[in-house]
C-alpha cells in the first residue's frame, strides 16, 4: 500500500506495479519472457542504419526497432506510466504541448545566439539514469531497474562498460551483464524517457540561463541559448563553457560540428527557421526548393512522372515527401504554406499509394 501511494503521488492515473510478475499479468507477457528480456539473454532488436545529414563522430545513425513481443511491452509502459509524466519547462519535444514553432519562438529576436548538440543522445542516457526515473515515479527499486531493463537495449561497447559494482545487482546473478543499456532510438518509450532523464539538467541549465540573462530552450539533442542583450562574444564563450561542463557532469558529449555560437550579422537559425526577426521565419532556400519542385511538377514539359524518374524515386515517393515539406511550411508561416498547398492540390497528379501499403509492398 506505502508503494501504491508513492506512485499516486507521483499522478493519480499513473497504473501502480508492484513487481515483474506484476506487470506481467498487467501486460499479458508471459513472466519467463520478461525474466529474460531483464536478464539480457534476448537481444533481437532490429537495426537499421541511416546516414546522417550533418555527421558528428558517427557518420550514421542506429535506429534499433524492438521485437513485437517487448515492443508491446515498451507501449503500455508508455501508455500507462510515461505518458502521465512531465518534462521540464525547457523541452519542447516529444509530449503533446510541444512544437519546434514554439521553441524558436522563445528566441525571436536575439542579438546571438548559442546552439549545442548532444553527441549520440539516446545511446547517452544508461541504464542507470533510466532506473533512477522510474524509482523517482514511485517504483520500488527492484521494478525500476527490471523497468530499466526492458526499456534499454545492451550495446556491446568498451565506453558503456561499467566495472562499478554499485551499478550491479549481487543478489539476483541472474540479472549481471558486463555492459550496461542505453536507450534504443526506435522504441516507444526512449523520447519521454529521455525527457525524463533531461530533467533535472534543464532545471540547472534554465537556472544558469537566468543568472546570465540567456533564454533556454531544448528540442531532443538541441540545445538553445539566446540573449536579447548586445554583449562580447568572449561572454558568451565563458558561458558556452559553463553549459558543456554542466553536460559532462551528466555524461553527455557535445557534437563539435553542430555547436556553434552566431551573433549579430550573422544568420541565427533554430530547428530550421531563421529567428532574428519578431516571429519565426522559413529559410529563403528552403523556400526555394519548395518553388522548384512545384514548377516542375506543375510543368507540362515534366510533371510528377519525369520529375521523379530525374530525382531517381517512386511518384508516390515524392508526393509523400513534398507534401511534408508544405506541412512543415504551413506550421512555420501559414500564409506561404497555405499558397503552396493550393499549387500542390493542383497538380496532376497519378494515382498515389498510402505509405502503409508502401510499407507492405516493401516487405
Amino acid at each position: 500500500m506505502a508503494a501504491i501511494e508513492r506512485i499516486r503521488r507521483s499522478d493519480p492515473r499513473m497504473i501502480p506495479v508492484l513487481t515483474l510478475k506484476h506487470l506481467s499479468e498487467l501486460t499479458g507477457s508471459p513472466y519467463g519472457y520478461l525474466r529474460r528480456r531483464v536478464g539480457r539473454l534476448l537481444s533481437n532488436y532490429r537495426r537499421v542504419w541511416l546516414k546522417k545529414r550533418v555527421p558528428g563522430r558517427n557518420r550514421r545513425r542506429l535506429i534499433s526497432i524492438p521485437p513485437k513481443d517487448l515492443l508491446l511491452v515498451q507501449q503500455w509502459i508508455a501508455q500507462n506510466i510515461l505518458c502521465y509524466t512531465t518534462p521540464s519547462r525547457a523541452s519542447f519535444a516529444y509530449h503533446p504541448d510541444s512544437s519546434p514553432v514554439l521553441a524558436a519562438q522563445e528566441h525571436c529576436g536575439c542579438q546571438w545566439l548559442l546552439k549545442v548538440d548532444i553527441e549520440d543522445f539516446f545511446h547517452s542516457v544508461t541504464e542507470r539514469q533510466v532506473a533512477a526515473v522510474f524509482f523517482r515515479l514511485g517504483y520500488p527499486r527492484l521494478l525500476a531497474f527490471e523497468l530499466a531493463r526492458l526499456t534499454t537495449m545492451m550495446v556491446e561497447s568498451p565506453t558503456l562498460l561499467r566495472g562499478s559494482q554499485t551499478l550491479r545487482w549481487p543478489s539476483i546473478p541472474y540479472y549481471q551483464a558486463d555492459y550496461e543499456g542505453v536507450l534504443p532510438q526506435g522504441a516507444p518509450t526512449s523520447p519521454m524517457l529521455s525527457n525524463l532523464v533531461m530533467r533535472d539538467l534543464d532545471e540547472r541549465l534554465l537556472a544558469l540561463s537566468a543568472q546570465h540573462g540567456m533564454r533556454y530552450t531544448r528540442y531532443a539533442d538541441d540545445l538553445a541559448f539566446s540573449t536579447l542583450e548586445s554583449c562580447d562574444r568572449k561572454d558568451i564563450d565563458r558561458f558556452k563553457r559553463l553549459v558543456l561542463i554542466e553536460l559532462a557532469r551528466e555524461g553527455f558529449q557535445h557534437n563539435r560540428r553542430k555547436t556553434v555560437i552566431r551573433g549579430p550579422g550573422a544568420r541565427r537559425i533554430v530547428l530550421g527557421m531563421l529567428v532574428d526577426g519578431a516571429v519565426p521565419r522559413l529559410p529563403r532556400e528552403f523556400k526555394d526548393m519548395l518553388r522548384l519542385h512545384l514548377h516542375y511538377l506543375s510543368s507540362t514539359d515534366h510533371g510528377p512522372s519525369a520529375h521523379a524518374l530525374h530525382r531517381r524515386t517512386s511518384v508516390s515517393s515524392l508526393y509523400h515527401h513534398v507534401r511534408g515539406l508544405i506541412g512543415w511550411a504551413v506550421s512555420v508561416e501559414p500564409d506561404f504554406g497555405g499558397r503552396l498547398l493550393d499549387q500542390f492540390n493542383a497538380v496532376d497528379w497519378p494515382p498515389v499509394q498510402p505509405r502503409w501499403v508502401q510499407r507492405l509492398e516493401r516487405k
